[in-house]
């Protein structure tokens, strides 16, 4: 083994027993960041081959499901990428099923192209979808074509906007630990956008250094996969010492109070949590609110 050739984890290895024969092994290494042969040689390494594993896999009732609602609005390429299939199998399977499309698939256009790249990772998928008028599985293939991977929110390298919705927290209070709490990032590139990208299993080791920074009980479980076996028993704990006051409303004496220690005082949202009996979470939250009111006001 060479010097510098990356050691496979156990995170890496669980993840991929897990998808094989589910994914490409393309999208399989596009999402642990590694190359298509890395993960040849790995499923070998592990013995994960197998007389019956190696025949073609049956489709689903749910996978034609998929091809008969899609056909219309996606391509075979990006059907596949969707189930793990080739473009091959899926033209296969349509044959098979006598599908045919009801008009050319629309092609897409420099200007679709500049938008995509312009808002993804500041704006949502969704948002993206319906003003480009497009599946969210399309665009998703379409960012991949460009060179822009992981695009899913659950594997890979993500947006700062991806995590700040999988773990539902502000997307300024990732950039914040970005700066000063040194969370690892990569920039990615695609044409002549640049992203923040932060890779999953990066950001779990330094979640297990800064415990302190997230409520796990707020995160859903197995949002960010592979998730550490740890996470299980840090939600538990978050959720068993999460504030008496949870719920309880806010006062217009305590947005008053809130705004002024922190723009005012400089305090930190630590410190203004244990002054006014809130757990540091809802003082963000309702920091964040406050800012948006005052923006639309």
């Amino acid at each position: 083994m060479s010097k510098n050739q990356k050691l496979w984890t156990k995170e890496e290895d669980l993840f991929l027993k897990e998808q094989y024969g589910h994914m490409t092994f393309q999208k399989i290494g596009e999402h642990l960041n590694r190359s298509k042969e890395s993960v040849n040689k790995r499923i070998i390494r592990l013995n994960l081959r197998s007389e019956e594993n190696c025949l073609r896999k049956k489709w689903t009732t749910e996978q034609d499901t998929f091809l008969k609602e899609n056909i219309d609005i996606m391509n075979n390429r990006e059907i596949g990428n969707h189930l793990g299939k080739s473009p091959s199998s899926v033209a296969t399977r349509i044959k098979i099923l006598k599908l045919t499309r009801k008009e050319t698939l629309r092609r897409w256009t420099e200007q679709e192209d500049e938008y995509l790249l312009k808002y993804y990772g500041s704006k949502s998928l969704g948002h993206i979808s319906r003003r480009l008028q497009r599946s969210i599985p399309a665009l998703e293939s379409r960012l991949n074509r460009l060179g822009v991977y992981g695009v899913r929110a659950h594997t890979g390298n993500i947006t700062v906007y991806e995590l700040a919705k999988c773990l539902q927290i502000d997307v300024h209070t990732i950039y914040n630990w970005i700066q000063k709490n040194r969370l690892p990032y990569k920039m990615m590139r695609a044409k002549t956008r640049k992203f923040i990208g932060i890779d999953v299993l990066a950001f779990w080791k330094w979640a297990e250094q800064n415990k302190e920074l997230l409520n796990f009980s707020k995160i859903p479980r197995n949002t960010l996969i592979p998730e550490p076996d740890w996470v299980k028993k840090q939600r538990r704990c978050d959720y068993s010492n999460r504030p008496k006051h949870e719920n309880k409303k806010w006062t217009e004496e305590e947005d008053a109070r809130l705004w002024y220690m922190f723009y005012e005082e400089g305090r930190t949202q630590q410190e203004i949590s244990q002054l006014i009996g809130r757990s540091r979470h809802g003082v963000q939250r309702r920091l964040n609110r406050l800012r948006k009111k005052k923006l639309t006001s």
